[in-house]
């Protein structure tokens, strides 16, 4: 299993909710890509929240550098499960 050194760098600023500036300053210190505002957005918003509920989200995020689309099926298929009768 390969971790995205990036994404799980994002993930950590995102639960200890820096700011976009800082953000951008420290990822340009580790020689990545800097994030959008947008992008960051998503990532404050939507993937720590996922992440943070469920440590298998967590790991898709960061190790199979899982879309918003994925994990959006994905809750929406556990969410709509039908129970054995």
């Amino acid at each position: 299993m390969r971790i995205n050194q990036r994404r799980q760098f994002l993930l950590s600023c995102a639960g200890e909710q820096k700011s976009l500036e800082t953000v951008n300053n420290q990822l340009k210190e580790r020689i990545m890509e800097p994030i959008c505002e947008e992008d960051w957005n998503l990532w404050v918003n939507f993937y720590y929240p996922i992440a943070e509920s469920d440590p298998l989200y967590a790991q898709e995020i960061v190790c199979n550098n899982r879309q918003l689309t994925w994990l959006a099926q994905d809750l929406k298929k556990r969410h709509n499960k039908k129970g054995i009768s």
